[in-house]
């Protein structure tokens, strides 16, 4: 069978392993695949996809987006020129494709089987939908980008019951909220997720880490950054040599938010802000801290928490806001859930942690 994966969505040169492993996986049972990426993806898929020993997967790259997108309008801009060039990136193959899998639910996603259906080159389309998008009330940032979304999500969603072969998401909960979206049930299976175990487990610990503790995600107050810090402060009080890593990025005034309130709340001596950190760097530093913090708000924003899964992995407790999208994931005590908006639970079980080594040790093993 001929699949073109599309994944237009990206404005930063993130690693691609989930991509990487469903490609390469299809491609080693015999399947012809296709991979459509905007430029700024292109070397980091090919690097990824060369380690692999498979030849039948061929990366297609839309030409002139090769710019970092890091503003509401700039990631506007950047998608609608992609809108644009996605047919004529689609036309310099002739290629017929039997499915074609929207990586997300973004439009730049859904559009290229919309167009291939359009002028019959595409039988199926397949959505991977893991994350829906929340009511603009329930989330904080800018607030006309957080309608846009929101609306965009809808007409995904509507756009899926008319012309979607299948939808694949990942949670029970994300189930439930897809069916009170209007998706029809019959088309949706939850597939669930998972790690590249092997490539957390082939990097070794440093024993010399200046890291007590760490998080990973985006940078953004949905992920609970904002809290993140207000509880730090009252960890140095107490631990004044407490030391924090943040790795991730964002939108640029997010960012820059982010490092005012570090300044603001004077963490310059305790919170280091890494950006964007690749593997394995970023598994050195998970496996050489000593506790991971994760207090995403927005039981919509998460889908499964693969931070969360690589920090376990690596062998850290974890603290997490108690979402329900969490119920079911994650059985283990190791990660400890808190009220969420609870700074005061968060501060007393991150003080514990730190301090009682056999308590830490336990949830660690």
């Amino acid at each position: 069978m001929k699949f073109l994966y599309v994944n237009l969505g990206d404005n930063i040169p993130y690693t691609y392993d989930k991509i990487v492993g469903r490609v390469t996986n299809w491609a080693d049972q015999g399947h012809e695949i296709t991979v459509l990426v905007p430029q700024i993806s292109q070397f980091a898929i090919e690097r990824e996809v060369a380690e692999h020993t498979t030849k039948n997967i061929q990366v297609i790259t839309l030409p002139g987006t090769n710019w970092l997108s890091t503003s509401p309008l700039k990631i506007m801009i950047a998608y609608l020129f992609r809108l644009m060039v996605t047919p004529y990136a689609l036309l310099s193959t002739e290629k017929k494709y039997d499915v074609v899998i929207s990586n997300s639910a973004f439009l730049v996603d859904i559009f290229p089987p919309m167009f291939l259906k359009l002028i019959s080159r595409c039988k199926d389309w397949i959505l991977i939908m893991d994350s829906i998008v929340p009511s603009p009330r329930s989330r904080q940032g800018n607030i006309l980008v957080n309608h846009l979304t929101y609306l965009e999500s809808v007409f995904v969603g509507k756009l899926a019951n008319i012309y979607a072969s299948c939808i694949f998401t990942v949670n029970p909960e994300l189930k439930k909220q897809m069916l009170e979206r209007g998706i029809r049930s019959k088309l949706i299976k939850i597939s669930g997720n998972g790690l590249f175990i092997n490539n957390i487990d082939k990097v070794k610990s440093s024993k010399n880490s200046q890291f007590d503790a760490v998080y990973q995600g985006r940078i953004t107050p949905n992920k609970g950054v904002i809290d993140l810090l207000y509880v730090w402060k009252a960890v140095v009080k107490k631990i004044p040599s407490a030391a924090l890593a943040v790795m991730g990025t964002g939108l640029s005034e997010n960012i820059l938010n982010f490092e005012k309130k570090v300044i603001e709340l004077k963490l310059e001596n305790n919170v280091k802000y890494l950006g964007f950190t690749n593997r394995p760097r970023k598994y050195e530093i998970m496996k050489g801290s000593k506790l991971f913090i994760y207090l995403s708000k927005v039981n919509a924003d998460e889908s499964w928490g693969i931070s969360l899964m690589e920090a376990l992995a690596c062998g850290l407790p974890a603290i997490s806001y108690d979402l329900p999208i969490y119920s079911n994931i994650y059985k283990t005590d190791s990660l400890i859930k808190v009220k969420k908006n609870d700074l005061l639970a968060v501060e007393r079980e991150v003080i514990s942690i730190l301090k009682d080594r056999k308590r830490r040790e336990s949830f660690s093993k």
